[in-house]
């Protein structure tokens, strides 16, 4: 292999016995071994033309002679890329030569994909998401959503300026068929939506306000009636109109009017058993208060010349059973679920102590604000039902958990809702994911699903059990009635035995 030596010149002649005895030792051929101690023998002889020395040499240095070698041979891909790395790799194990680190791959989150018009703004949806909080890999799955809908601009001629709901549409629909679909561009495109309408690239489409019929004006009137004389919550209100709904339709005649002379005490009782079949004890007392709200509310508007709310039936009674509270270990067992060594454990622990403890209702939770709390005074304040507001002693237990949730990292410019989701967008947890928390928990501990009112269910047999009154459970449970409240007395068995008399003796 010496006899090409004599050939070559320059500052790196004495590492090329080296190089020829190093390279049989890591495996490699004699055919590749002598191609790349000619390679190492070229860039020594570039190097003493252009008077470098060892001291110069760095991989820019070789870089520039792998150019030179392009170009005097016309070749893409000379001797000098092919071989040169394994002398690098020789000459960076003996100290001669210093490696750069390997080429990051990774782009910020922006895809490689040539976004077309869209390239800047695929860059800044890519910031926007890091911001919101989503996964590397599903914003990077995104993002690469907004850079084929680029592509598929650029490829239909179609400038950033030409964006619309229109043109989403067209791409979504693209994205469906042919060789290369991604059908998940369809899911995907909401996010993109939310962005591009954010930062004032598209203009929301706005949805036709729908023509409605006499039946929609008549439940619309009764729904605004509902919420601004009763303070009914729109989930209540929604239930409502369903059933109201399915009645109007069935008097509503052929020119779309109802006809409210047919209506009476017969015809609503017959609906009131048909729309009722099949359902819970509970729909079918919800069933029979929109009838009666909606008959006293035609009433009072002149559509209906008698008072008929109090001809509808209820709902058969069955035996009254007790509420179903967990016990007091049940609900440590709960509590104890939540790995605190998180910040969701925390999260959903800090929900599980105020429910227990307070008695707050799910949707309550989810609705409570970092304002709503009075640390000063030790006090909480939230929305109960019917748009009460009511206020709470914040205790020691509660405090605690609070702080040790809120003490996590919460997004920059976040929303002030105490309770945030896990999973982008980090938004305040609604009713049901308050709810799928506690049931989570108590998957955990073993005791199958829990809805979280039963957590509410414990907190007022708590103040019964510990010499409370019922006044004192309905504040804490936000109830408008005691007579609601009564039924949590008697699931206090150890203070109605004190009520009890032996068989045989008269009651003083």
């Amino acid at each position: 292999m010496a006899r090409g030596v004599v050939d070559f010149a320059g500052p790196l002649l004495m590492w090329i016995g080296p190089l020829e005895s190093w390279l049989p030792q890591v495996g490699c051929s004699p055919g590749r071994a002598r191609r790349t101690v000619n390679a190492l023998g070229r860039l020594s002889t570039w190097m003493a033309a252009r008077g470098l020395t060892v001291a110069d040499l760095n991989e820019d240095v070789i870089d520039e002679h792998i150019r030179a070698e392009r170009e005097r041979s016309g070749a893409p891909s000379p001797a000098a890329v092919q071989y040169l790395p394994l002398a690098k790799r020789f000459l960076a194990s003996r100290g001669v030569l210093v490696l750069r680190g390997p080429a990051s791959r990774d782009l910020g989150g922006v895809p490689r994909l040539p976004a077309g018009p869209l390239a800047g703004v695929v860059t800044e949806f890519a910031i926007w998401l890091r911001a919101k909080g989503y996964a590397k890999g599903t914003a990077l799955s995104v993002a690469g959503t907004a850079a084929r809908l680029g592509a598929w601009m650029n490829s239909h001629k179609l400038d950033i300026d030409d964006l619309d709901g229109v043109v989403l549409e067209r791409f979504v629909a693209a994205q469906s068929s042919g060789p290369h679909r991604h059908p998940s561009s369809a899911r995907r495109i909401v996010t993109v939506r939310k962005f591009l309408v954010a930062t004032g690239r598209l203009t929301p489409t706005e949805a036709p306000v729908p023509v409605l019929d006499a039946v929609g004006q008549c439940l619309q009137e009764w729904r605004r009636c509902m919420q601004r004389e009763r303070g009914a919550g729109p989930g209540w209100i929604s239930e409502q109109a369903r059933w109201a709904y399915g009645f109007l339709d069935e008097f509503c005649g052929s020119d779309g009017q109802i006809c409210w002379g047919r209506v009476d005490v017969r015809a609503v009782n017959a609906y009131v058993a048909a729309a009722g079949r099949g359902y819970s004890l509970s729909s079918r007392r919800h069933l029979v208060a929109a009838m009666r709200s909606l008959l006293a509310w035609a009433f009072r508007t002149g559509k209906v010349p008698l008072l008929m709310g109090a001809g509808v039936l209820a709902p058969g009674r069955p035996r009254a059973g007790l509420p179903d509270v967990p016990t007091a270990g049940q609900v440590a067992a709960i509590l104890a679920a939540a790995d605190r060594s998180v910040p969701l454990g925390r999260r959903d622990y800090a929900i599980a102590v105020m429910i227990s403890r307070l008695g707050l209702r799910a949707g309550e939770v989810a609705g409570l604000l970092l304002d709503d709390i009075d640390w000063h005074h030790g006090r909480i304040t939230f929305c109960g039902k019917g748009g009460r507001i009511l206020t709470l002693p914040l205790p020691d237990d509660v405090g605690t958990a609070l702080v040790e949730h809120l003490r996590d990292p919460r997004p920059a410019g976040g929303a002030r809702f105490v309770f945030l989701r896990s999973r982008p967008p980090l938004i305040g947890l609604t009713r049901q994911g308050v709810s799928g928390a506690i049931a989570a928990l108590a998957r955990r501990a073993g005791l199958g699903t829990v809805a979280a009112h039963r957590l509410r269910h414990r907190a007022a047999t708590a103040v019964l059990a510990g010499g409370g009154s019922l006044i004192e459970a309905r504040e804490l449970l936000g109830h408008a009635r005691t007579d609601t409240t009564m039924a949590y007395a008697r699931v206090d068995l150890d203070a109605l035995r004190t009520l009890t008399v032996p068989w045989g003796r008269i009651p003083a």
